[in-house]
This record gives structure tokens, C-alpha cells and sequence, in this order.
């Protein structure tokens, strides 16, 4: 115990600290050793600091508090463990440190008055396991994994087309029966529940891709939405060509001639993100399946099933290798190159989109873990619809100064033909360039004028062969002849 200082300063240990021993409520503190011990790395839980600011103040009564701890985690939790509990001097004060290590046995329960009780950690807050999280703590105590349980489904009664085409177009080689039980697939006759999610039928409830092309940037209108299921082979493939289906290639310019595809989204990485998601989605969850929500301006791929427990979105980024949750769907995934047996799936799909602006998010959503990819050509779209728009108004502010030109042009052409017309012509000229159907009315109020001044300048301009009148007064229009 000589790092503690480094201990409480590093927040990748999963650490409790108490100001103090509540001697009347040890679940106080016992929660925390049930979640440590259920968790899967070494936990610390330290009397005689101060949770808030870490500082440290020191135990009162330390021979009696160390004697207290021990005698409770001896007499309430179960299964039984022998954690190392130390008192150290720490800045000439001392402090109780308690290190539990993961147990075997799992589920380790809180014990007290005839209820049991077991804890997980989830960041830094000790809960109580729901049944789905019970469920996994008692298989994991039998060292089993959900997809390593033995079902009561016959091997004769299922097919295998799907596993077997892919070993012979990837490996090179057939495989049989025998292959399947070499895998731990088929076991007696049996199949496991891994064998179940590779067989062509499937019946796993739940095992199913649902995938939505939506209209925009939410889940308001679809404009395609499919299910795939059978094999989860088959599943990750159909998926595969739905987002193929609905996703864009953008170009760039390469020199002056040459020019380079950019596909809107990186199929391998899309590829790694739904062959995780059936590899490490926990299938107790009922109600739940794997979803591809296509978005103008993203895919996000949603698995439910939360970290292992204690673990945080930093800690995958940092952890040497992985766990996995289904050892058995890992294994026949790792035969067919699919993934990588020291699980580097999520840092490849980082480096893909290493010259990216906007990279690959990954987040813990409720029991749902999601991973989202944005469109490389979206932000550019909506550029180019902007530009478009700004070039149409620029368009339409020069064809209108063009058409003003015009008019000056033609009443220029006209005073040059015609030098003696006098002002109120000129006037009414212009009035007719701009808009060929005024009326009477709006050329006396336009001009201030009378009608009989109107009526004889028009029949001036109409002499000289410059205006005409087509159609009738009410319906008609005028037309300059120049």
C-alpha cells in the first residue's frame, strides 16, 4: 500500500472513499465491496477522507473501525472473500485501505436481515443489479457465458449454409459437424446458443437487424425501413447492402483532369461497428434488438447491453485488450477474420476516419451503447444548396439590372430617332418599357397628368408609328414598334 497517494489522485481505479466509519449503517460502505467484488478490476474503498475535496483527516478511532470492517465483510457478504485491508500513515495521519479483488463466485451479495442484495458498479455509483445484470453475475460464476449455455435444440433439426459458405469463400476450407463441436458450438448433439445465432433458422428472440433510412435529420417519417434476420452472417451482410443502397459517393478534383471518389461513409467501419454489435450486444435483454438508423446526416448503430460493469467509453479507448461477453460469437467471428482476438475493432474504425473533421462517436445511451458516423458529404450539400441559392438570388438581381439596361438602351434609341418628342412622351415611354399593360388611370396618376394630355401624346407616339394598341382597352396591351 505504499501508492495511495497515487491511488486517490487517479481516477482510472475504481475508488471509494468515507470521511469515516458510519458504524450503525455498514451498508454504507458494504455496497461498495459487493460491487468490487462483482466488478473487474481491484477496488479501493478508504476510510479517513474526505470524498468531496480528497483531503485527508484520518480515522478517530482506527483499531476499532479496522476491527469493525473486517468483522462486517466477514458476516455480510456471501459467498464469502478475503479482501487485504491495511492501515497506513499517511501525512501523520492514518487512513484504512480495503482492496478487494474481483471474486470467482460470482453473484457476491450484501447480506443483512434475511435479504440479499448484489451491486454493480456503474461510474462511481454502486447499484443494485437488475435481473438481466444478476443473471450475467450467476453465469459468470458458473464460468459460462450466455452464449456458451447448452439449449435443448437437436443439431439435425437446423442447417448451417450460411457458416459453412462463408468458411469456404474466406478460409478456403469446409467444415462439418465435427468442425461445429471443435468450436463449442454443438455439444452432445446440442447446440448452445451461439450455435442457434450462426444457424440459417435462427429462432434467438430478438436476434434481428432493423434498419430505417429516415426522411431528414429525426425519427419523424421514413422513407425505407427493413428486418432482417436468420443467421447473424446473414443479418450483418443484408444490413451491409441496405446503407450501400441508400449512401452517396462524392468526387474531388485531383489535378486538372483526374478526380477522386469520396464515399459518404466508410463501409468497413460500418461493417466493424455491426459485427461488434452483434458480438458484444447482451441477448438476456428482451424486448430489444440491433437498430441502423439512417440519417441525412449520419448512421448511428444502437446494440443494447452496457459495459462491463464499472467500465466507461475512456476505458476502452486505454484497455490493452477486451472482454468479451460472448466468448463463443467472438471465436467463430475471430476464425473468419471478421475480428480481431485482441479487440481493436472501435480503435480501427478511429483510424479510418483519421482525416476526417468530424470523427466516430461512441456512447453509452441508457442500456444501449451507440456508435454514430457523419456523413462526409452532408456539410458540403447543404454548402452547395447555400451557394445555389445565393448564386439564383446574384442570377436574378442581374437579369433584372440586365432588363433595366434594356430599357434605358431603348428609350435612348428612341429620343435618338426621334429628338423632338417632348418630356411627357418620353415619360410615358417609360412607363410602357416597365409595364406593358397600364392603364389610363395609372399613366394620370403616374404623371400627374390630365387624361387629355395623356390621350395627346399617345396620339402623337402612335403617328409616328413608336406605340400601338393591341387588343381592346380593358384586355389589351402596348406594344412599342421600334
Amino acid at each position: 500500500m505504499n501508492d495511495i497517494e497515487k491511488i486517490i489522485s487517479d481516477e482510472k481505479y475504481n475508488l471509494e472513499l468515507k470521511e469515516q466509519i458510519n458504524f450503525k449503517d455498514p451498508k454504507n460502505y458494504l455496497k461498495a465491496v459487493s460491487s468490487f467484488a462483482n466488478g473487474n478490476d481491484n477496488g479501493y474503498l478508504i476510510f479517513g477522507i474526505k470524498d468531496t475535496t480528497k483531503e485527508i483527516v484520518g480515522v478517530k478511532n482506527v483499531k476499532k473501525s479496522y476491527e469493525e470492517i473486517t468483522e462486517r465483510i466477514k458476516t455480510r457478504i456471501d459467498p464469502s472473500i478475503v479482501p487485504i485491508i491495511d492501515i497506513v500513515k499517511v501525512n501523520e495521519k492514518n487512513i484504512i485501505v480495503v482492496k478487494v479483488i474481483p471474486g470467482q463466485n460470482t453473484p457476491y451479495y450484501y447480506v443483512n436481515k434475511g435479504t440479499r442484495i448484489a451491486y454493480i458498479r456503474k461510474g462511481d455509483q454502486d447499484c443494485e443489479a437488475n435481473s438481466i445484470e444478476l443473471n450475467e453475475l450467476i453465469l459468470r460464476g458458473k464460468n459460462i457465458g450466455w452464449d456458451e449455455q447448452i439449449t435443448d435444440k437437436n443439431y439435425k433439426d437446423f442447417t448451417f449454409n450460411n457458416l459453412k459458405r462463408y468458411f469456404k469463400e474466406i478460409k478456403g476450407y469446409n467444415i462439418d459437424k465435427n468442425s461445429l463441436e471443435s468450436f463449442e458450438l454443438v455439444k452432445n448433439d446440442r447446440l448452445t446458443n451461439a450455435a442457434l445465432l450462426y444457424s440459417d433458422q435462427n429462432p434467438v428472440v430478438g436476434s434481428f437487424i432493423a434498419c430505417v433510412r429516415w426522411n431528414g435529420l429525426d425519427k419523424i417519417s421514413a422513407k425505407d425501413d427493413v428486418e432482417y434476420y436468420g443467421s447473424v452472417l446473414s443479418q450483418i451482410d443484408n444490413a451491409m447492402e441496405f446503407v450501400k443502397k441508400h449512401m452517396s459517393n462524392g468526387w474531388i478534383k485531383e489535378g486538372k483532369l483526374a478526380r477522386k471518389e469520396i464515399p459518404e461513409f466508410d463501409l468497413d467501419s460500418i461493417r466493424e461497428a455491426l459485427i461488434n454489435a452483434e458480438a458484444h450486444r447482451q441477448y438476456l435483454m428482451r424486448g430489444t434488438n440491433i437498430e441502423v438508423d439512417f440519417y441525412d446526416d449520419r448512421i448511428q448503430i444502437v446494440s443494447f447491453g452496457d459495459l462491463e460493469y464499472g467500465k466507461t467509453i475512456e476505458d476502452i479507448f486505454n484497455m490493452p485488450g477486451s472482454k468479451r461477453r460472448n466468448p463463443l460469437i467472438c471465436d467463430v467471428f475471430s476464425r473468419l477474420d471478421f475480428m480481431e482476438r485482441r479487440g481493436s475493432g472501435i480503435k480501427k474504425m478511429i483510424e479510418a476516419y483519421s482525416n476526417d473533421e468530424k470523427k466516430p462517436k461512441f456512447e453509452i445511451i441508457g442500456d444501449a451503447f451507440v456508435v454514430t458516423f457523419y456523413s462526409r458529404l452532408y456539410r458540403n450539400i447543404i454548402k452547395n444548396e447555400h451557394v445555389n441559392e445565393e448564386n439564383e438570388h446574384v442570377n436574378e438581381e442581374n437579369e433584372h439590372v440586365n432588363e433595366e439596361n434594356e430599357h434605358v438602351n431603348l428609350i435612348e434609341k428612341i429620343k435618338e430617332k426621334y429628338p423632338k418628342l417632348n418630356k411627357t412622351s418620353i415619360e410615358i415611354l417609360e412607363l410602357i418599357v416597365r409595364n406593358q399593360k397600364v392603364t389610363q388611370e395609372e399613366f394620370s396618376n403616374e404623371l400627374n397628368k390630365s387624361r387629355s394630355t395623356f390621350y395627346r401624346n399617345v396620339e402623337k407616339l402612335k403617328n409616328l408609328n413608336i406605340v400601338e394598341r393591341v387588343g381592346s382597352d380593358k384586355k389589351g396591351y402596348w406594344k412599342i414598334k421600334l
